[in-house]
């Protein structure tokens, strides 16, 4: 009866041990939204930054963030009536997007007598038509810049192949790409390395080299693809946080390959203060990036920092363990959060000591009530018996892997194949997304997944080898014959030969899994399973089982004769 209360007990200690660890907002491969929420918290806040836009009469950027981030109502009518009140003063706005001495006094010419639209238009758009461009090159061949000036020797080089020069007919884009850069260098725009990047690649270019004017044209068209989405103001604010080359190309690959998201993207661009990183995330996890981009955002520009640094989707919880996750997350203590947003290996760490506990108590739990089912006591195997506590600590290990597992099942899956299946960003003169992939960089994303289904497999083995010799242990203790004894252990062969049918079953099954796409790990993790049990098998059979048997044998045959104690006294398994 006690056993049956301490198995009951156990068992209970074991659930709570496991709520503890789902309250832990610590996952393997994802991002808890509690923690994003709780680091965005602790900065500014997305209406924040969009009054701080419009404080600075930035209205183009303000309103692109209020249609990625759509904040409270309040906000969206403080902005139009911002708007408004900027376009009484300022019709140029509606072009600029915002104040900019420079562009404005471009605008005072060419755009003395037009009715301006909403804000928002790209500023390619005004740059296409032939009498903007001439007042514009007239302007800036009035500069000091040197870069400003490689740049215009090159609006008629020789050598494009998708792009026609500024004097053909239908040079009025590459033209207006050129333009809209030497405005950018001229106004300060562009950060020192980054106007001397592109005025070094410009001169290069005008002495005829190839490989510069293919990246003249790169570049060329790539800013085409930022200057048609964006008003000027808003294309200055990216600007300045583009460090280099491929920073600038990375922003249109993204305008590019996803022209509907413009605004999420500006919006996340302008948060995390550098492309690459925005650019890195969406091509790490295609199919989730922009919702997890949206989400993180409506956080705080904090918390896609956060994001972003940490690398990894947002955690949704879903399958058979979904609802008592998102059920336990309503009574999450605030220090749990806060210790996983401070450091997630800490975090990861509490979630999984907690899982081993509650696997612990679990194993203790099966241990009492196999305990139970023994009339006499005595031929129970102690709790301090080496294969005991290694049986219990294995099995803890597993619990604790297998409810992991139901709480996170992407764990078991790889991201190559979700970048496989997601829409490709793709930009001329640059890499694609097949060559950001490197080969080594998938191995490590498949080897993770096949470690964790080795260490499975190989836990459960010796999970199995501790119960064979917890059962030798307890034919050993019984107060029996030699002839006896050997009788049990022929009638437990199939108990010895269950680590091997355990990795035959397991090769069965992972094959079946990756087969329908449940696990994505790689052959050898499934027939490691079957290694595994032969090993572990060989291993029993070999150096405990035949040695206790030969022993036997031995005994039975001396008879009544009298044998020295080494004989008579069990073996010590």
């Amino acid at each position: 009866m006690i056993s049956v209360f301490k198995t009951i007990a156990l068992l209970i200690l074991a659930l709570l041990l496991t709520a503890c660890a789902l309250l832990v907002p610590a996952h393997l491969r994802t991002l808890d939204p509690d923690v994003l929420s709780y680091v965005g918290s602790g900065g500014l806040s997305p209406e924040q930054s969009i009054q701080a836009e419009l404080d600075a009469a930035y209205i183009g950027p303000a309103k692109r963030m209020a249609e990625a981030l759509d904040p409270q109502s309040s906000l969206l009518q403080a902005l139009e009536v911002r708007e408004l009140e900027l376009l009484d003063l300022n019709p140029g706005y509606a072009i600029s997007g915002g104040p900019d001495s420079d562009f404005e006094a471009f605008l005072h010419w060419v755009q003395r007598d037009r009715a301006y639209s909403s804000p928002g238009n790209g500023v390619l758009s005004l740059l296409l038509a032939r009498n903007e461009r001439s007042v514009l090159l007239e302007r800036l061949q009035n500069s000091k810049n040197a870069n400003v000036t490689a740049l215009l020797e090159v609006r008629d080089m020789p050598g494009l192949l998708q792009l026609h020069p500024a004097s053909h007919a239908a040079g009025a884009p590459y033209d207006a790409a050129i333009l809209t850069l030497a405005q950018l260098i001229d106004s300060g725009h562009f950060q020192t390395r980054m106007a001397g990047s592109i005025g070094q690649l410009a001169r290069s270019a005008a002495d005829g080299n190839p490989a510069a004017v293919r990246s003249v044209e790169a570049l060329a068209i790539a800013t085409l693809s930022v200057a048609r989405q964006l008003d000027y103001r808003s294309l200055v604010s990216l600007a300045e946080i583009s460090d280099n080359l491929d920073d600038w190309n990375q922003i249109a690959g993204l305008f590019r390959t996803y022209p509907e998201q413009v605004p999420l993207l500006y919006t996340a661009l302008r948060f995390a203060g550098t492309p690459g990183t925005v650019f890195d995330y969406i091509v790490n996890h295609p199919s989730t990036a922009l919702n997890d981009l949206q989400f993180s955002m409506r956080e705080g520009p904090d918390a896609l920092q956060y994001l972003l640094e940490q690398d990894h989707p947002v955690f949704k919880p879903r399958g058979t363990a979904g609802p008592a996750v998102q059920f336990l997350s309503r009574y999450r203590p605030e220090w749990f959060t806060a210790l996983t947003a401070a450091d997630a290996s800490t975090g990861l760490l509490l979630k999984f000591g907690f899982m081993l506990c509650a696997g612990f108590a679990f194993s203790l739990s099966m241990g009492a009530a196999w305990r139970a089912s023994f009339k006499r006591k005595e031929e129970a195997v102690s709790y301090g018996n080496p294969a005991v506590i290694l049986r219990d600590a294995f099995l803890g290990v597993i619990f604790a892997l297998v409810v992991w597992t139901f709480v996170e099942p992407d764990v078991l899956k790889s991201k190559v194949d979700e970048s496989e299946q997601s829409p490709r960003i793709e930009f001329a003169g640059t890499f694609t997304l097949d060559s950001i992939q490197s080969p080594v960089r998938i191995m490590q994303e498949l080897n993770q997944v096949t470690l964790l289904v080795l260490a499975l497999f190989f836990i459960l083995q010796l999970v199995i080898y501790c119960f064979c010799l917890i059962k030798l242990r307890e034919i050993a203790k019984k107060k029996l014959n030699p002839e006896i004894k050997l009788k049990l252990l022929e009638n437990e062969e199939n108990l010895f030969d269950f680590g091997l049918y355990v990795g035959l079953g397991g090769t069965v099954l992972s094959l079946i899994l990756v087969a329908v796409g449940i696990v994505q790990a790689s052959l050898m993790a499934a027939y490691a399973s079957t290694l595994f049990g032969i090993l572990f098998t060989a291993m029993l059979k070999v150096m405990n089982l035949r040695p206790y048997r030969r022993k036997l044998i031995m005994e039975s045959g001396l008879g009544t004769s009298p044998a020295p104690a080494a004989l008579m006294k069990d073996i010590e398994l």
